[in-house]
């Protein structure tokens, strides 16, 4: 337990959920996934997947132990889940929310507008967990915050997502390192600083929203969406040196079909490539 460092992802999705028959092998729930670091349980966005996510916690957690909540950026498909998040209402729960510290902006009540009516009729006193907000502030270079169990998460941001740009997080411990970098856009590759921040990491979560005939389509193209391609994935793993690349963030108009034909273009470019599957727990080993 001292020794693990678990990833299970428990929302693939970008912009919506989308349910059925033909997102069931990889999943239809908007981001979210959650780390298991020596017992300390730490999760990375809010969509949809961390209702699931809470379902599975709540019954594990410990009397005193803090749930972390990291986001990336405020749009709704990465805090929709939020007001279903089962510790939410368990008195015996910590939850820290990380939030983007925005100029102009109060994070913590856009997040807490959710509980609230007219979007909610829990209101914030139907909390029962005890919930703190640390906004996080974006600089020209990464900012490490400290957890419990000595683990490091750092972030930097990055401007290619609308309106307001995306954090990119580097979460390390015992020696492994992990990359989480979804809503990101870069035709040409990663610049220099966020190469650097990603170098030699031993898993890459990559957005992986298009395929690259969509993005450059002649007719309604993605570009500036604030999204990348498989393509612009595999060619970011192999320039900052990662170990592994997990594409994520998939179209909600993409089958699970569609998603192996992703795959296998990507492993074209990048051999060790797989894709985000939602309940899979993958362990990073020293």
């Amino acid at each position: 337990m001292k020794d693990e460092f678990s990833l299970t992802f428990f929302g693939v999705r970008g912009s919506y959920p989308v349910p059925g028959k033909n997102t069931q092998r990889y999943g239809g729930n908007t981001s979210s996934l959650l780390l298991e670091i020596g017992g300390q349980p730490v999760i990375f966005d809010a969509g949809t997947g961390i209702i699931q996510s809470g379902r599975y916690l709540n019954s594990r957690l410990r009397a005193g132990q803090k749930v972390h909540i990291f986001l990336t950026h405020l749009h709704s498909d990465h805090i929709m889940g939020l007001p279903f998040f089962a510790p939410m209402f368990n008195p015996g729960a910590e939850i820290v929310i990380h939030c983007p510290d925005i100029p102009g902006i109060n994070s913590r009540q856009v997040l807490e507008a959710l509980f609230l009516p007219p979007y909610s009729p829990i209101t914030l006193q139907g909390i029962k967990a005890r919930l703190s907000f640390r906004p996080l502030a974006a600089g020209p270079e990464a900012i490490a915050v400290r957890l419990e169990n000595d683990i490091e998460v750092s972030y930097v941001l990055h401007n290619s997502h609308p309106l307001l740009g995306v954090f990119i997080y580097r979460i390390t411990h015992g020696g492994r390192c992990l990359v989480y970098a979804t809503d990101v856009e870069s035709p040409d590759g990663f610049d220099e600083r966020i190469s650097a921040f990603i170098a030699g990491a031993d898993l890459l979560i990559h957005d992986s929203q298009y395929f690259d005939r969509e993005y450059f389509a002649s007719a309604n193209p993605r570009k500036g969406f604030g999204h990348s391609t498989v393509s612009m994935a595999a060619r970011n793993a192999e320039k900052c040196g990662v170990k592994r690349l997990f594409l994520f963030h998939f179209d909600p108009k993409y089958s699970d079909s569609m998603l192996e034909k992703m795959l296998a273009q990507a492993r074209g470019k990048f051999k060790n490539t797989n894709l985000a599957q939602e309940s899979k727990k993958i362990k990073l080993r020293r």
